[in-house]
C-alpha cells in the first residue's frame, strides 16, 4: 500500500509539473524569428499571405538588445505581429546581412524593416520603440 502512494505521489507531482510548464510556455508571448534566409522568408510571405518583418540588428547595438529583451516581448505586439508578418532578424554585419543592409541602404541599427513578399519596401524606421511605439507604427502601414 505504501508503494502505491508513492507512487501516486511521485505521478501527482511530476504531473503538476508538466502542467506549469505547458502553462508557461502558452503565457511566453514574444515576437517568434523564423529560422531561415530573406529569400525563404519572402517564399513563407507569399503562401501565408503576410508581409514580411525585419529586424537588422548588430551584436554591439544597446538598443538591438533593448529591442529583444522588452519590445518584442510586448504581448500585444508580439500577438500582432505573429498573426500578420514573417518576422526575420538578421545581423546586419554578417553573412546575409551585409548584402541586406546594402539593398535597403540601412544607415544604422537597429534598422526595422518592413517589406512585401517581393521583398519592396513598404516602412523602415531606424532605433528602439517600445512594443506600443512599434505598434502604432505597424498598424500605420497595413
Amino acid at each position: 500500500m505504501k508503494k502505491i502512494l508513492l507512487i501516486l505521489s511521485v505521478f501527482v507531482v511530476f504531473a503538476s509539473l508538466y502542467s506549469f510548464k505547458t502553462n508557461e510556455k502558452a503565457t511566453n508571448n514574444e515576437v517568434s524569428f523564423y529560422d531561415g534566409s530573406l529569400k525563404k522568408a519572402m517564399t513563407k510571405a507569399k503562401k501565408e499571405k503576410k508581409m514580411i518583418f525585419l529586424d537588422v540588428y548588430a551584436t554591439w547595438c544597446g538598443p538591438c538588445k533593448l529591442l529583444k529583451k522588452t519590445t518584442f516581448k510586448d504581448p500585444e505586439l508580439s500577438d500582432y505581429f505573429n498573426k500578420n508578418f514573417v518576422s526575420l532578424e538578421v545581423d546586419g554585419e554578417k553573412g546575409e546581412g551585409i548584402e541586406i543592409v546594402k539593398k535597403y541602404q540601412l544607415k544604422g541599427y537597429p534598422s526595422l524593416v518592413f517589406i512585401d513578399s517581393n521583398g519592396n519596401v513598404v516602412n523602415k524606421t531606424l532605433g528602439y520603440y517600445d512594443g506600443k511605439e512599434l505598434l502604432e507604427i505597424v498598424k500605420g502601414i497595413k
